[in-house]
């Protein structure tokens, strides 16, 4: 079997948000916001299927933006997708997704449908934009009943620290499928990121305490991966009547 080559694609700068952290419009805010082209999506395309034939890799994509769904030709993309049966993921926001979506980005091949979480909720939405995190939470379910994967992505910055461990008890409480998070890369913009080596080893720590709990419980084990802005920590849910009810 081929080993996957995966893709992190940017389809268009449109989104329903304008994130502090958010590397789009960091410094810009009159930015004006670019989308590709139909012509440039096929190019695009075709030329990672050649990479791919090339060195003998299996294409995957992650379909990502500002928010892609908002991209005029989304879905011709995932038709263009689905016609060269690859599988793929969506990293974009909760607002647009209902059970029709959803139902059709299985049938179009999706895996997983990846949302952020960045704070518990106060935190969150100011970070992105009042009512984003009850709207995110809702959204979980929709997503894992069409048979979706659910992901929960952190930035974790100064500003967030304090909430993290909270987090990964709401996204164990939503029966999220899989949680991850990775530092925040400085972008130019105001968001207070002055956080030290020993604040992130702490974080790490106390991650790891809160994991190894679950993990005793019924969550299959965290996997830890290092990237080029430092730890990338994922934890796939097995949940079970326990995690609905638990305390911690």
């Amino acid at each position: 079997m081929k080993q996957y080559f995966s893709f992190q694609w940017h389809i268009t700068d449109e989104c329903d948000q304008r994130c502090k952290h958010c590397y789009i419009f960091s410094g810009d805010q009159c930015k004006k916001l670019i989308s590709m082209t139909w012509e440039q999506i096929q190019d695009t395309f075709y030329n990672c299927l050649d990479f791919c034939e090339m060195y003998n890799r299996q294409p995957y994509f992650y379909i990502t933006g500002g928010d892609p769904i908002l991209h005029p030709n989304f879905w011709d993309l995932l038709g263009l997708i689905r016609e060269h049966d690859i599988k793929f993921t969506i990293l974009g926001n909760p607002f647009h997704l209902t059970d029709e979506v959803c139902n059709r980005l299985k049938e179009y091949g999706c895996e997983k449908y990846q949302m952020s979480l960045d704070g518990l909720c106060e935190l969150h939405d100011w970070f992105r934009k009042p009512g984003c995190f009850d709207c995110t939470l809702e959204k979980i379910k929709c997503i894992k009943n069409a048979g979706i994967k659910s992901v929960i992505m952190t930035t974790v910055s100064k500003t967030n620290l304090e909430d993290i461990t909270g987090i990964i008890d709401t996204v164990v409480e939503n029966e999220v499928d899989i949680f991850a998070f990775s530092r925040y890369v400085p972008s130019g913009g105001d968001l207070d990121t002055n956080m030290t080596a020993q604040e992130y080893r702490e974080l790490i720590a106390k991650c790891d305490e809160k994991f190894k709990f679950y993990e005793a419980q019924g969550c299959t084990p965290i996997s830890i991966k290092k990237t080029t802005s430092g730890h990338f920590l994922t934890m796939k849910m097995a949940h079970s009547s326990f995690l609905k009810q638990r305390t911690v």
